[in-house]
């Protein structure tokens, strides 16, 4: 560790030089929004996109241990991961620090060597990761090491919350809660619930408030991806005196990141533990009785009683007795008429008086079933009506029949790309697709194999990847028939899908669906926002930005995540402003977000560029930004600029005092005249300047940068 520490002060003045071409921030100029998007539904940095240095107080130290346990403890694949806060606690203060590249070549940034509670100068890139603001360290053309600032003795006391200022309703956004976002907090006196196998749970406050505690900190994960040998989160019902950790948030809430053993503490009592719900039969005729199984057990005392409640058709709750020889407790819910719909919870209480209830979010979790008088479809499986996502027929066998509505599983467009996208559909509307699983399927057996059009019958089991449902374990596939025409796609409305979260119905009811969005812009072609691509962008028909996602099938267009897929004519670049008469595919769900995902080439109809176009048969021959035209404007203008050599382009609005607005082109671009359009519609009337820099991909060939005045009156 001493010689790895003397190395990093011997580059410390090396660092020194090459970030001192970047501008100093405070972690509130990153987080804190300007006016105009005070309220805004996860309002992006105003620096998003530029290349900074900040300091901060870090929380958590990116390796275990530098020299001799060099695992990570905050989990974000093989990159390195820190927290840092305000030094001097002010809110607004926290903030995400990431190396996407920990190699040798990049291990100059001596980030591994980086402890709790020092203050360090990190410099890096500004980008948005889903709903999280985050630094991405500096490491082309080469790595500009960490400056450690000085040592503090511990980290900061952490900030008391309640759930109350966290909170979150499902489906909507508390903007108030964002200043804490990256920040180092406690809540006191809470109740857990919906415990995970993974070490995930939840937190509540007995109030009708709660937050996900999040297992990023492998000191908090189950199993061998653990740090703590035999790890589990607390029981459900579990009263915690207090709970620590750093608020990050998702698009279905914010949630807490424990980071070192002892920030979850000592649950004060336990209730008894509520596991292995089932029913029986699984498939329920009218008037069939229904056997409804759990085990039931108490690790420091003894069960009391268990009941079951259930309720046929969203009316009033009847309750059950459970009975029990041993740990295994019993009910029978009576028979009922084709076509009710039945959920039902368990609750349990101790020689305590501790009271255990699961599911514990008995609005949107409860277990449930379907009377049927005929066999089960695809959309009796995947039919999921209160807000979970999981299907009644989870964690069972199943059989049912459909039309293979897409076989992308083996991209043959881009060399490397294999995603499983095996999808097949019955009939057409809601809840009528499913995804077949290549996983743990038996001998013999191959779904990359099925084809397009292909009726067939499948055997498997049912579970949730990722929050998708899917058809896993298959132990037979049926070919009834080939060539069957596929459903037509489903049209929605982009605002539909939105940015809603798992679980909402209005989107999940369209997982795995063949739909389509029509007459529909393109409003920004990477929707991560640079330096991140992860091959997807937003397209809006008026009523909301949708998520598309264009790496996982077989098509020639892209976002540019991959420079190299400039080197083929056949590929299609989808740019920021373009339009699409119609555009199709699968819905999916990752990353908290629903998106879909186009299959073919035919699934993009009518691509055009409407406010940024290439003009490539007049290649130019110098560097150049042209006026905006109209100027004056009022609200919006185009700007014209032309480039020689293709490059990295970089497109900026600023106001008179220098303050960056707006980024309006941040990606590599071929040679040719360009045209983007600015909409001032949020801006004041005056002067504002705007300024190009081009980074050549030819290094023989020098940068270009220019600055021109334009004037918005309105």
């Amino acid at each position: 560790m001493k010689i790895k520490i003397f190395l990093a002060y011997l580059l410390f003045w090396v660092g020194l030089t090459l970030a001192q071409d970047y501008p100093l921030v405070t972690i509130q100029d990153i987080q804190i929004p300007p006016d105009t998007l005070i309220g805004v539904t996860d309002p992006p940095s105003v620096l998003n996109g530029d290349t900074i240095r900040v300091q901060g107080l870090v929380l958590a130290r990116p390796v275990i241990d530098a020299d001799t346990a060099r695992r990570v403890i905050i989990s974000a694949g093989a990159r390195w991961v820190t927290y840092i806060q305000d030094p001097n606690g002010g809110l607004w203060g926290g903030l995400n620090v990431l190396q996407d590249d920990t190699l040798l070549a990049h291990q100059g940034t001596f980030f591994d060597l980086v402890d709790t509670a020092q203050v360090v100068e990190f410099t890096g890139v500004v980008t948005e990761f889903n709903t999280t603001t985050e630094i991405l360290l500096v490491l082309n053309p080469q790595p500009v090491p960490v400056q450690i600032v000085r040592q503090q003795t511990s980290r900061p006391a952490p900030i008391e919350l309640s759930l109350s200022d966290l909170f979150t309703v499902a489906g909507t956004y508390n903007f108030d809660a964002e200043k804490y976002e990256g920040m180092f907090v406690i809540f006191r006196n809470i109740i857990t619930s919906d415990r995970a196998s993974n070490g995930n749970f939840k937190i509540n406050d007995g109030l009708g408030h709660s937050a996900f505690i999040y297992n990023q900190s492998r000191y908090f994960k189950t199993g061998t991806a653990g740090e703590i040998p035999g790890y589990q989160p607390p029981l459900d019902g579990s009263y915690l005196s207090y709970l620590r950790g750093i608020v990050t948030t998702r698009t279905g809430g914010y949630y807490i990141v424990p980071v070192y053993p002892g920030d979850v503490g000592p649950a004060i009592t336990s209730p008894p533990i509520i596991s292995s719900i089932r029913r029986s039969p699984v498939e329920v005729n009218f008037n069939q009785d229904v056997t409804v199984t759990a085990k039931i057990t108490d690790i420091d005392g003894t069960v009391a009683s268990a009941k079951l409640f259930y309720r046929v058709n969203g009316g009033a709750r009847d309750s059950v007795v459970m009975s029990s020889p041993d740990t295994i407790y019993s009910a029978v819910i009576p028979g009922l008429p084709d076509s009710s719909l039945v959920d039902f919870y368990i609750t349990s209480t101790d020689n305590e008086g501790n009271l255990a209830i699961f599911p514990s979010d008995t609005t949107r979790s409860n277990y449930f079933y379907l009377v049927l008088n005929r066999p089960i479809t695809i959309k009796d499986v995947q039919y999921s009506p209160f807000g979970s996502g999981f299907s009644a027929f989870n964690n069972y066998r199943i059989i049912v029949s459909g039309v293979v509505t897409a076989d992308t599983a083996n991209s043959y467009n881009r060399a490397g790309n294999a995603t499983n996208r095996v999808i097949m559909q019955d009939g057409e509307g809601a809840w009528s697709g499913i995804w077949l699983n290549a996983l743990n399927v038996a001998a013999g057996l191959n779904v990359f194999n099925l084809n397009l059009g292909e009726n067939i019958t499948v055997s498997g089991l049912i579970a949730e990847d990722f929050d998708v449902t899917r058809i896993d374990s298959i132990t037979a596939i049926t070919f009834n028939s080939t060539g069957n025409p596929i459903p037509e796609a489903q049209i929605l409305q982009t605002g539909t899908i939105g940015t809603k979260a798992g679980g909402t119905v209005e989107a999940e009811q369209w997982e795995s669906v063949f739909v389509g969005f029509e007459n529909v812009s393109v409003p920004d072609a990477n929707a991560d926002g640079p330096p991140s691509n992860f091959g997807e962008l937003f397209i809006n028909d008026g009523s909301g930005n949708t998520r598309v996602e264009l790496q996982d099938g077989n098509h020639f267009y892209h976002n540019v995540w991959d420079s190299t897929l400039f080197s083929n004519s056949n590929f299609i670049e989808i740019k920021q402003d373009g339009h699409l008469d119609k555009l199709t595919g699968i819905m999916y769900y990752s990353f908290s977000n629903y998106k879909l995902v186009p299959r073919y080439n035919s699934d993009f109809v009518g691509y055009t560029i409407v406010g940024v176009n290439d003009n490539q048969n007049e290649m130019p021959v110098n560097y150049s930004l042209s006026q905006n035209y109209p100027n004056p404007f009022n609200p919006s203008t185009t700007i014209s600029y032309a480039i020689p050599n293709s490059g990295n382009v970089v497109l900026k609005i600023y106001n008179v005092l220098g303050q960056q607005l707006k980024t309006l082109i941040n990606q590599f671009q071929s040679a040719g005249t360009h045209k983007v359009s600015f909409d001032a519609s949020s801006l004041s009337s005056g002067v504002y300047f705007y300024s190009i820099q081009v980074y050549p991909a030819n290094s023989g060939v020098d940068n270009f940068t220019k600055v021109k005045k334009m004037v918005l009156l309105k």
